[in-house]
């Protein structure tokens, strides 16, 4: 009986242990079987826009950056740098970059360091770059009448823009074949206007030229300047001590013109005016021009007697 026993339990350990040896066995060689993970490929990505340094040495010459001076008892607008300007940098219509301002020596100085990255894809020596001062679309509209100040022509209304000329474009660096010479793009008006020899002080007033070419605004889009055309209506926040108003103009042509003007008064009475300009002044931008004494008119604007059969 021990015997049969033992005889079974002999059995059994030899059936068990080759089912086993066959279970690890195959686990081994589903492990040998597993597939290796494919390495997943790598995107190629577009190389971003290279990005280059650009140095200009800028200057400016009388009226011809945003930042402006009246000297010699305000006989004389003078220009100067300001560091917190900045300039836009174009090929064609296409923004490169903007470049920061590092003003020369002095007070009020005429020169400039201008320092900044712009995008060389596309970029050859040879290409011209458009600089502007201080954006995109330039606008004439809703002056205040002041020369300086929060909303003024220096703060708002001065525009200039220059070329330079690709040298060379090495290692991470674009170079010019010379300096940048700005230029503004309006002249600065200042008008008094006086009614019987004394100065009056309008609550607005629009000025239009005779041959419909003031500039409302500007856009430079495609590599190519678009105006905008029509009269511009100016209103003062306050009427200043010495009844001047200083206004941002650009015209169209370098023909002589005539700018007409129609006044509010602070009882809003109605005024007119009008003064020639010759086309020694608007031969270029740029300018200042100096009109202290424009003889306003008060015309009759009463309405007609209703009641009244008034043959015309």
């Amino acid at each position: 009986m021990n015997w049969a026993k033992k005889e079974v339990r002999s059995m059994k350990t030899r059936h068990i242990i080759p089912a086993i040896l066959l279970v690890l066995a195959a686990c081994q060689q589903m492990e040998l079987e597993q597939p290796t993970p494919e390495t997943t490929p790598e995107v190629q990505q577009e190389a971003p826009d290279s990005l280059f340094t650009l140095t200009i040495q800028a200057t400016k010459g009388e009226a011809e950056t945003k930042a402006l001076d009246l000297t010699n008892e305000g006989a004389t607008l003078n220009a100067y740098w300001k560091n917190t300007e900045k300039v836009k940098v174009y090929k064609g219509g296409t923004l490169l970059g903007t470049l920061d301002v590092t003003p020369g020596a002095g007070e009020k100085p005429t020169k400039a360091t201008l320092s900044g990255s712009i995008t060389t894809t596309g970029l050859a020596e040879g290409n011209e770059l458009t600089l502007l001062i201080p954006r995109e679309t330039w606008s004439y509209t809703d002056q205040n009448g002041t020369l300086t100040g929060t909303g003024s022509i220096e703060d708002t209304y001065d525009y200039a823009t220059a070329t330079v000329t690709i040298a060379s474009i090495n290692g991470s660096t674009v170079t010019t074949t010379g300096n940048a010479s700005f230029a503004n793009q309006q002249s600065v008006y200042r008008f008094g206007f006086k009614l019987d020899g004394s100065y009056i002080d309008p609550k607005d007033f629009t000025v239009s030229a005779a041959g419909g070419r003031l500039v409302q605004s500007l856009s430079y889009e495609g590599g190519t300047w678009t105006p905008l055309l029509g009269p511009l209506t100016i209103t003062p926040a306050s009427a200043p001590a010495d009844h001047f108003y200083y206004v941002a103009l650009r015209n169209g042509s370098t023909a002589a013109d005539t700018y007409t003007f129609v006044l509010t008064g602070t009882s809003d009475q109605l005024y007119m005016a009008s003064k020639g300009i010759p086309d020694t002044v608007l031969d270029a931008p740029g300018k200042f021009i100096s009109a202290k004494n424009v003889t306003a008119v008060q015309p009759d604007f009463s309405p007609i007697d209703a009641t009244t059969d008034t043959a015309l």
